[in-house]
């Protein structure tokens, strides 16, 4: 029991020792020779050290020389205010040397792709929150940057580059690039899905509570191993959902935005997303983007999603290929043929997730396109599949629906009484023609795409019809996919 003791007291200040000891002895030292020196010039009492507990270092190489120079941001009271905390900058070598201060930062803090006089440019937070944040465009002399983002000329547009400094270990991203999708339960039992579009640490998506399936805007910011997200109606902000990604699985908070209501919320990321690219002659540029899902819903659907999608991208370039031979043929008899028509074309395609389930899958794509003319077009299609008798089959609009009742006149009828409705400058003749459109599905409906010049001009845009099991529950299919639903 003795030996218990003495080992345990033993870790415990091992654990103590450890935690004050600098994770960058060099910088530690630049720190607080720096801190020191300034000590000496205002004050005569004694100098106290800044401990590693009170601030936060993301090292990059910032101004090209291979060496790794030091953003360092100060978390003690006294070097925070209401404006912001203090971050110092340091040029890294065989030592750790100062550059600049400054004042009034507000995390995250993002290095733009960006350079002025051989050292990257910075963006700090000035005002606003989540995406609507406004940043400061901070450009060094080639010897210090500004001190005060307060008064620094502000970026039009949302940074380009790495968001850092926030929440802990920037060096940890909690998104990838790209989409993902997530399960997860709010409270005790409210389960909720949740779709995410992250790109240079702006993030948009939704969440929708699964015995509904109304989607809810999301948008924020991901920096470090957390995620802060806005839950938008319009433009008021109604709630924020603070996340933080751990090797378990993500975990944090809803708030409402009164502080009135708060719930916990834990989440599994069940959703990556997997892109390919292949660029041409004349800057012609196809890709495609689509979703990868995890555990057992991966092993029976990913096979199947991948070949759609993979298929519409070889046809694509196949495509692509077949016109550039026969472009080089009428170019090498006339130069000035074609004009510019036939310069930077381009076929995007992507995934969003409308409802994952062990056995029933539904996802949204969506195509651009652009071939010459005055402006590209774009649609969505579905790409919907269900586990039966032990491989995926995909769905078909017919087989959701009894057939032995009139589901087209009562989907139909109900799609275009919402398109007149909305003005739709071509709504569809038929109940036939209004249920021959991309669909996809989730616990609020059966939602169809319509895309510019089907039922209405460009400048319309798409137009998208959800109809509501309360209409569909009549005629749909008993035991078929979206049955769940039905009850």
């Amino acid at each position: 029991m003795r030996r218990f003791l003495v080992w345990a007291l033993g870790g415990m200040v091992w654990a103590v020792m450890a935690a004050d000891q600098p994770t960058h002895p060099r910088l530690h030292a630049a720190l607080n020779g720096y801190q020191l020196e300034q000590h000496k010039k205002y004050f005569a009492t004694s100098f106290t050290p800044t401990p590693p507990a009170e601030y936060r270092v993301h090292l990059q190489d910032l101004n090209g020389d291979g060496h790794q120079d030091a953003l360092v941001l100060m978390l003690g009271r006294d070097y925070g205010g209401t404006c912001g905390r203090t971050m110092f900058i340091f040029r890294g070598g065989k030592s750790f040397r100062f550059v600049s201060r400054m004042t009034c930062v507000q995390e995250p803090i993002c290095i733009l792709d960006t350079h002025t006089k051989g050292w990257h440019d910075l963006a700090i937070g000035v005002s606003g929150g989540g995406a609507k944040r406004r940043y400061a465009h901070m450009q060094s002399t080639g010897a210090q940057y500004p001190l005060n983002p307060t008064v620094a000329p502000v970026l039009a547009d949302w940074p380009q580059g790495t968001f850092v400094l926030s929440h802990g270990d920037a060096t940890v991203k909690a998104l990838t690039a790209g989409r993902s999708h997530f399960t997860g339960v709010l409270g005790k039992a409210t389960r909720f899905q949740l779709g995410l579009q992250h790109d240079t640490g702006k993030v948009q998506g939704s969440y929708f509570y699964e015995k509904y399936g109304k989607p809810i805007a999301l948008q924020g910011t991901a920096s470090g191993a957390r995620v802060q997200l806005d839950e938008m109606k319009g433009e008021q902000v109604t709630a924020r959902l603070s996340l933080k990604r751990s090797t378990t699985g993500w975990a944090g908070e809803w708030r409402s935005a009164d502080g009135g209501k708060v719930y916990p919320l834990r989440l599994q990321q069940v959703a990556t997303e997997r892109r390919r690219d292949q660029h041409g002659p004349y800057d012609a540029h196809v890709s495609t983007a689509y979703p990868v899902f995890t555990g057992e819903t991966g092993r029976r659907f990913n096979v199947a999603i991948e070949k759609t999608y993979l298929d519409r991208y070889a046809e694509v370039n196949a495509d692509y290929e077949e016109t550039f031979l026969d472009l080089e043929k009428d170019l090498a008899k006339d130069p000035d043929f074609h004009g510019e028509s036939y310069k930077r074309w381009r076929s995007d395609e992507s995934g969003t997730v409308r409802f994952y389930s062990a056995d029933l899958i539904s996802v949204r794509g969506h195509i651009y396109e652009y071939s010459g003319g005055a402006h590209g077009n774009y649609a969505d299609f579905g790409v919907n599949y269900w586990w039966q008798n032990g491989q995926p089959r995909k769905l078909a609009l017919a087989d959701l629906f009894d057939a032995r009742k009139k589901w087209r006149t009562v989907v139909g009828g109900y799609i275009r009484r919402n398109l007149t409705k909305r003005e739709a400058s071509w709504p569809p003749k038929t109940d036939q023609d209004a249920v021959d459109a991309p669909f996809t599905f989730s616990p609020a409906g059966v939602e169809f795409h319509f895309a510019p010049y089907h039922v209405g001009s460009y400048a319309e845009g798409m137009y998208h019809v959800l109809v509501p099991y309360a209409v569909l529950k009549p005629v749909l299919r008993s035991g078929g996919p979206l049955a769940r639903w039905a009850k």
